[in-house]
């Protein structure tokens, strides 16, 4: 029982000193101003800047949502 409680602490700590992902270059943001919906549970985002010309559609409930 030790052991386990043990390697879920040594998970733990490695999981809190992983840093984050890098900051996107904001000189390669654009604006947009885009509307969303999700097809599943209808969850709606409005996404107003990308990075470069990435116009890929966001996934939400492992689907990719739909312009409105």
């Amino acid at each position: 029982m030790g052991v386990v409680i043990l390697a879920a602490g040594v998970w733990m700590v490695r999981l809190l000193a992983t840093p984050g992902p890098p900051e996107p270059d904001e000189a390669g943001l654009v604006e947009v101003n885009v509307d969303y919906r999700c097809i599943v549970c209808g969850l709606q985002l409005t996404v107003t800047h990308v990075q470069g010309d990435e116009g890929t559609p966001p996934k939400h409930c492992r689907e990719e949502m739909v312009f409105t």
